[in-house]
C-alpha cells in the first residue's frame, strides 16, 4: 500500500513539473502604447514580423531582425537584404489585407493609414510608429527592441546615435542666431510657382536646427506649399534640394523664372540632397541625414 502511494506520489509530482516547465515556455504578452495611443497587447518576442513601411524596416534590421520580416513594403530598399524579403505592396494605392495576412504574422509594425482598420479585428497585433523628431526616433527604436527581445541592442544603438548628434549639437549650439544662415528646404517642386517645403514638427525641420540653421518655413507646421513670394521674402541664405532626386537641379531652379533667378542663394549656396532617404526616413539613418546637412549650413564647423 505504501509502495502504490509512493508511486502515485511520484507521478503526481512528474505532471505537476510538466506542467510547470509547459506553463514557463508559453508565449508570455506584453502591453504597449504605439504612437496613435492605442494600447496594443503583443506576444513576446515575435518571430514573423511584417513592417509596412521603409524607415520601420532599416529599424528592424539596425536590430539585427531581418531574419524575421516576413514580408514589407514596396518602398523598403535599405538595407540590401531587403532584396530577398517579400514586397507586400504600398500604401498608395493600398495594401491588401489578404496578402499580409497569407505571410501569417504575429506582429505588424506600420505608420498607420487605413491599414490600421483594415487589419483590426484579424487577431494580430498592429503597432504603429510615428516619431514626429529625433527624441521620438529613439524611443521608437527602443520601443521596437523592446518588442522583439532587443533591447540590448536597440539602446547600443540609440546611445551610438545620440553621440553622434551630440557631437553636432555642440557646435551649433554656441551659435549665435546671426551666425545661424536661414534655409529654404524644398521638398517637392512638381509645381514650382507652389513647391512644398517643411514647417515645424517635420524631421527636416528638426535637422536644419539641430545643424545650425533657422527654417524660413517653421511658422507653420507640417508639409506645405509656400509661394515664390514668401521664399523672396525671406531671401534664404542657403537653398537645399531634397527633390534633387526627381531631377531638380540649381539651373533647373533658376530657370522656372526671373524671381527665383534673382535668389542670392543660387550663387553657390544651393545644395542638393542626394539621397533623400537620409533626411526623410525616421530611421537610424536620420543621424547621416543631420551630419549632411550640417556640412551644407555650416561647412566652416564641419569640413568634408
Amino acid at each position: 500500500m505504501g509502495k502504490s502511494i509512493l508511486i502515485a506520489v511520484l507521478l503526481l509530482l512528474v505532471i505537476v513539473s510538466s506542467s510547470v516547465v509547459a506553463c514557463s515556455k508559453a508565449p508570455a504578452s506584453v502591453t504597449l502604447t504605439d504612437d496613435q495611443g492605442r494600447k496594443v497587447s503583443i506576444p513576446s518576442n515575435p518571430q514573423r514580423i511584417v513592417s509596412l513601411d521603409a524607415p520601420i524596416t532599416e529599424i528592424v534590421f539596425a536590430l539585427g531582425l531581418g531574419d524575421r520580416l516576413v514580408g514589407i513594403d514596396d518602398y523598403s530598399n535599405y538595407p540590401k537584404e531587403t532584396d530577398n524579403v517579400t514586397k507586400l505592396g504600398s500604401a498608395l494605392p493600398g495594401f491588401s489585407t489578404e496578402t499580409i495576412l497569407n505571410q501569417e504574422p504575429d506582429l505588424i509594425l506600420t505608420s498607420a493609414g487605413t491599414i490600421v482598420q483594415q487589419l483590426d479585428g484579424h487577431g494580430v497585433p498592429v503597432f504603429v510608429l510615428q516619431p514626429k523628431d529625433i527624441a521620438g526616433i529613439y524611443e521608437d527604436i527602443r520601443l521596437v527592441g523592446q518588442i522583439t527581445g532587443k533591447k540590448k541592442e536597440a539602446d547600443e544603438l540609440v546611445d551610438n546615435m545620440t553621440k553622434r548628434v551630440e557631437a553636432v549639437v555642440t557646435k551649433t549650439s554656441a551659435l549665435t542666431e546671426d551666425q545661424k544662415p536661414t534655409v529654404y528646404y524644398e521638398v517637392d517642386a512638381t509645381n514650382p510657382m507652389s513647391p512644398y517645403t517643411v514647417g515645424s514638427g517635420t524631421f527636416q525641420a528638426d535637422l536644419i536646427e539641430l545643424a545650425g540653421g533657422r527654417n524660413i518655413a517653421a511658422s507653420r507646421s507640417g508639409w506645405y506649399p509656400i509661394s515664390v513670394e514668401e521664399i523672396l521674402d525671406a531671401d534664404p541664405d542657403i537653398i537645399i534640394l531634397e527633390d534633387y532626386q526627381y531631377g531638380v537641379t540649381p539651373d533647373s531652379v533658376a530657370a522656372r523664372s526671373s524671381a527665383w533667378a534673382s535668389l542670392p542663394a543660387l550663387e553657390g549656396h544651393i545644395y542638393p540632397i542626394a539621397d533623400p532617404d537620409l533626411t526623410s526616413r525616421y530611421g537610424p539613418r536620420i543621424v547621416d541625414g543631420l551630419e549632411e546637412l550640417a556640412r551644407m549650413i555650416h561647412p566652416e564647423l564641419f569640413p568634408s
